[in-house]
């Protein structure tokens, strides 16, 4: 073995390759520049095909990367060795060095082979930028969608706020339960004197409600109803009780668990207590024929005793029937009984005065013949539940007709009277016309209609004002005779149309107060690059953009103008001639209303002893006092290119 590798390193068994030469110098040197050079290219290249493959982890097939690293530094190596062979002839491991290449290189190309249509496969350029527009389009069709969304959150808010109802939301997993403004004005309370607790409504429910108001809803929870309604007395500030209505609708996860709860409670306690006086009446109706009974009975003594006390309780009874008709027929609201089939069996003046109808025109229709057929299904729905026993009463909004035609808003409280076996016997409905409020609600939605129009046609101004003032100095420009007064123009120029295009994006923001400023950011760049004649494929831009950033105007015109200044420095500076570079751009919002802008470059970077508040430069004074606008905080590296990062607070 020793022998052999003797052999195997020899160098007196043949002689030097320089033999071949002649040992001219001149051709000597020639081979040993030529090969010496061919051999570092060799070792360069599978460096930076190494570097590439580390860097770019989503590149497929890295491995023929490697491969292609291993073949090229076996290559490099074979003229390296021409170089030593020049004046050391060891011909035998000069010969196992190409061997091995040509193994590594014949294994490459069959690797390859089969690799080819994988790598043919891969998706172009414009394919790639295809998806990306098709994405692009479909985060901006969600974007709409969220918008559509808002606004109809906002109209619920709004029909919520016009019902007079308070609105509160139970997070059943940690109790935390969020009273609106109008939910706590009810019981008499500021907004900050009630926690958002569930102790805060379990102990202000009376001590007598508290246990069946827990068995709805938990019957609710179980799904044995569907919805969660009913009746109970709440205590107020002031010790008082009121009645309530009380609705809601759980949501369950995929388990069956409840997650939340989220309904609104109604101030009922006038409909309670004209109830409660209904009742009284009937009550004491009762009781009087139950003494008329009775005394019939002793007066079959005495016929004469008899009569008298017959006359006596009939003009008591005559009396208390009279009570009741007063207060039914002179009641603030329309007040009727309907029979199971729709049927009017009882009017008051109220309701006819609603309705435009005499009592014995009405009592020929039934609530169905003056119901509007779009809240007629509605109604039903709610009748064949209380029937059923589902639940014990229902407030809704609905449209009848007149008899004249004409449509009319109510509200409609119904509850059922029953026989004493349950069979249904007649709803008790309680009528309060509410058009008045539904045309101020529809006054009001055009009123606001018209304020967006205006507010629109301002944006639209301003920013046509300002685009004439970019047009007015771009033809002074042509005046301008000295290179840096030009450039000064240009710049303001610029800035100017990074203004106007804030205006232009609130003219076409469905929210008139605030733009997406990722997208603003997007074109501001765009127009950058074209006023710079930047090659995109010399400059690449990077752009990291949090969707969820929107900024009103006094935050939008300061924020462009800090990221026209940096942008504009980095193709300004940054890459000199012949020099490739990128520049970045990243925006992010916190859940605390934090905002991070990043402005970056790759280039040349910054002197070490670079002060920008030190610098005698419009921009940088401009980038200074806009932070100081914003309250915000700017920092920068400078080292390896440059890297300025600005954070504020959306207020």
């Amino acid at each position: 073995m020793m022998e052999f590798l003797s052999n195997f390193f020899s160098t007196s068994q043949f002689i030097p390759h320089g033999h071949c030469y002649l040992w001219k110098s001149e051709l000597v040197w020639l081979h040993l520049v030529s090969d010496v050079l061919t051999g570092l290219a060799y070792y360069s290249i599978p460096v930076m095909l190494v570097y590439f493959v580390r860097k770019r982890r989503d590149m497929p097939f890295g491995w023929i990367f490697l491969m292609f690293g291993i073949f090229i530094v076996a290559c490099g190596t074979t003229h390296l060795m021409d170089v030593w062979t020049l004046w050391y002839p060891t011909y035998w491991l000069s010969g196992l060095l190409k061997a091995i290449t040509a193994f590594v290189s014949v294994l490459t190309a069959i690797e390859l082979v089969p690799l080819m249509p994988q790598i043919l496969a891969l998706p172009s350029p414009a394919q790639l930028e295809a998806a990306n527009c098709q994405l692009a389009k479909e985060i901006a069709e969600r974007i709409r969608a969220e918008e559509v969304l808002r606004e109809s959150e906002q109209r619920w808010k709004l029909a919520l706020r016009g019902n007079n109802d308070g609105i509160w939301d139970w997070n059943v997993k940690t109790n935390q339960v969020f009273f609106s403004p109008r939910w706590k004005e009810m019981l008499g309370y500021e907004d900050q004197d009630i926690s958002n607790h569930l102790d805060e409504w379990v102990t202000r429910v009376h001590p007598d409600d508290l246990e069946w108001v827990t068995q709805a809803v938990q019957d609710h929870f179980a799904h044995k109803k569907s919805f969660y309604i009913t009746e109970y007395r709440i205590k107020c500030k002031d010790s008082t009780y009121k009645w309530i209505l009380d609705r809601g609708q759980a949501l369950w996860d995929e388990d069956g668990n409840v997650l939340r709860m989220t309904g609104t409670q109604k101030d009922i306690t006038e409909r309670k207590q004209a109830e409660e006086a209904l009742s009284s009446l009937l009550e004491q109706l009762e009781s009087k024929v139950e003494e008329r009974t009775a005394e019939l009975t002793r007066i079959n003594k005495s016929l004469q005793a008899e009569i008298t006390e017959r006359q006596r309780i009939e003009q008591a009874l005559r009396e208390s029937e009279q009570r009741f008709r007063a207060t039914f027929h002179q009641a603030a609201v329309g007040i009727a009984h309907v029979a199971i089939d729709g049927s009017w069996l009882l009017v008051n003046q109220r309701l006819c005065n609603i309705l435009g109808y005499t009592p014995e025109e009405l009592q020929l229709l039934t609530f169905q013949d003056i119901t509007h057929p779009d809240d007629l299904n509605t109604d039903l729905e709610y009748v064949d539940q209380i029937v059923a026993d589902n639940i014990q009463t229902y407030s809704t909004e609905k449209r009848y007709f007149r008899k004249d035609s004409s449509i009319i808003w109510v509200n409609v409280t119904v509850s059922l009277m029953r026989e004493l076996s349950g069979e249904p016997k007649y709803f008790i409905s309680v009528i309060e016309d509410i058009s008045e409020r539904q045309q101020w609600e529809q006054q009001i939605q055009a009123s606001l209609l018209e304020k967006e129009v205006l507010l629109k046609e301002i944006y639209h101004r301003v920013k046509n004002n300002l685009q004439v003032i970019s047009s007015l100095l771009n033809l002074q420009s042509a005046y301008i005779k000295d290179e840096q007064d030009l450039i000064i123009f240009r710049q303001s120029q610029q800035r100017i149309e990074s203004m106007a295009l804030v205006h232009e994006k609130l003219y076409q923001s469905q929210d008139l107060a605030k733009i997406n400023f990722g997208e603003y950011i997007r074109d501001l760049v765009a127009s950058l690059f074209a006023a710079y004649e930047v090659n995109e494929d010399v400059i690449a831009l990077k752009i990291n953009i949090d969707d969820s950033v929107f900024l009103g105007l006094d935050t939008a015109i300061p924020c462009s103008l800090i990221i026209h200044e940096l942008v504009s420095n980095s193709l300004k500076y940054a890459f000199p001639t012949g020099r490739n570079g990128t520049i970045s751009i990243t925006l992010k919002k916190d859940h605390k209303n934090q905002v991070t802008l990043v402005v970056s470059d790759d280039g040349i970077g910054l002197p070490s002893n670079f002060n920008f508040k030190n610098i005698a430069s419009l921009g940088w004074l401009l980038v200074d006092a806009l932070s100081n606008q914003l309250s915000g905080n700017i920092n920068f590296q400078g080292a390896m290119g440059v890297e300025f990062h600005l954070t504020f607070t959306l207020i």
